[in-house]
């Protein structure tokens, strides 16, 4: 495989760990893909979210996550961009926690592994019943 090949195919098996992790609430996964540090952005309607990443492993692990409760949850990557040890991506979640998402990552080449350092999205209802902000369970400390 060519050096640049090898790069995307790292890039989207750290990302392709976030999804999975969302999709089996498998918070160890989630844990695996992003840098420590990493922080969190977003938007859900009147809401705006900033976060430690630990804002993200609370919310899965006080919901139920897709492979529960039979929501078709799927990711797609939309587009990657790296250059040296720096990377963005962009993914489209669909149905996961009663929401369909825009996600967009940041990563960053650390002692030569991918991770995930920053996650910026904007979340959009798919149920008819609103979900209360405050269960979101995105709580700083």
């Amino acid at each position: 495989m060519n050096p640049r090949n090898a790069e995307l195919s790292a890039i989207t098996q750290v990302v392709n760990k976030y999804a999975e992790g969302c999709h089996k609430g498998d918070v160890a996964l989630l844990r695996e893909a992003f840098h420590p540090n990493a922080m969190m952005y977003g938007s859900s309607g009147e809401q705006t979210i900033v976060t430690p990443i630990e804002g993200l492993y609370a919310f899965i692990e006080a919901n139920e996550p897709p492979a529960k409760t039979g929501e078709p949850h799927q990711c797609f990557i939309s587009s990657i961009h790296y250059e040296g040890g720096a990377a963005n991506v962009e993914m489209v979640q669909e149905s996961g926690y009663g929401h369909d998402y825009i996600n967009y990552f940041q990563l960053v080449k650390v002692e030569g592994k991918w991770l995930i350092v920053s996650k910026t999205y904007n979340a959009t209802p798919t149920k008819k019943e609103k979900i209360e902000e405050e269960k979101l369970a995105f709580h700083t400390s």
